[in-house]
């Protein structure tokens, strides 16, 4: 007996501990990712001259604008996790993180792959190097670290290269039909100086498609270890009586800390529960429920 109120004991705080330290990284990486973004970014705009180019043609510029607000986006939500002791993401912000993971990640790869090489370590410092390499590895590791369990599917990876081909598009209309003696933009990216646009319209379209496909994967394989790391704190041979107990118990501490006028429910943790062990999700989330009323009933009293 001893031995399960242990293991019961150890999982409640460890499902209790998890959420905490998904909120918690998920608010600390957000502000240090929109404020070092927006540094570097507005700082990259003040020190470029009136003779050169508008800072707003870069894609590393506009890209690390998107990671900035995508990180705002998450800001909220952190901090109601926090509160509630419950993180939760909406699936459009996932995605939308998603998005403004890889069009930063095309920035640095395409930055230390091709910009490095072709034209020069002067083209990677003060700002240049904060934009192509410190703020997008800062985005990428708060997409990939801040723990939601949701899956992204291969029909999403069009929504990263909804932005990144529009600018691609933008380019190589301003760049290669319009051109700088005409009013449009120089071409900073260098896609005419070693061979046809064509080419290098195919080699970027390229780079970016298999950063998406790769972040996905890497996504996806840390929300399938998440949800295998929770399932595993949980005993094989639990009984039905016994979950119960345990989902009763999680919403009265739930209840004891959130709001008294709203109450987050975790169906995401009570449907692999129901999966691994047989028992309804509807009977598991009412003892939640009911644990979570009393709890604040209690307090209500008091």
């Amino acid at each position: 007996m001893a031995g399960k109120t242990d293991s019961k004991s150890v999982k409640k705080k460890y499902l209790i501990s998890l959420e905490e330290t998904r909120s918690t990284i998920a608010m600390i990486c957000s502000v240090i990712v929109f404020l070092c973004t927006l540094a570097a970014v507005f700082y990259m705009i003040e020190i470029t001259g009136d003779d050169e180019e508008n800072s707003l043609h870069y894609f590393t510029v506009l890209s690390n604008l998107f990671s900035a607000t995508a990180a705002a986006m998450m800001f909220p939500y952190a901090v109601e996790g926090i509160r509630k002791k419950r993180f939760i993401l909406p699936r459009w912000v996932v995605l939308f993180q998603f998005a403004a993971a890889t069009c930063v990640a095309i920035t640095m790869i395409a930055s230390l792959a091709i910009i490095l090489p072709t034209q020069g370590i002067s083209k990677m410092t003060g700002p240049n190097f904060w934009l192509h390499v410190v703020t997008p590895a800062c985005t990428v590791i708060l997409f990939q670290c801040v723990e939601t369990g949701i899956n992204i599917k291969f029909k999403e990876i069009l929504i990263p290269l909804i932005p990144y081909s529009t600018y691609i598009t933008v380019y190589t209309v301003m760049v290669v039909f319009v051109g700088a003696d005409k009013g449009g933009w120089s071409d900073f990216y260098m896609t005419m100086a070693f061979w046809p646009p064509w080419v290098s319209l195919i080699l970027m379209a390229t780079i970016g498609f298999v950063i998406t496909v790769l972040m996905r994967i890497i996504h996806n394989k840390h929300a399938k270890q998440t949800r295998l790391r929770i399932a595993k704190s949980w005993s094989q041979d639990l009984e039905p009586t016994e979950l119960h107990i345990e989902a009763f118990g999680l919403g009265r501490y739930i209840g004891s800390k959130c709001s008294i006028e709203e109450l987050t429910v975790p169906l995401d943790i009570f449907r692999m529960m129901s999966e691994k062990y047989g028992v309804p999700l509807e009977s598991l989330t009412k003892a939640y429920v009911k644990g979570a009323i009393d709890a604040i009933e209690e307090r209500q009293k008091k």
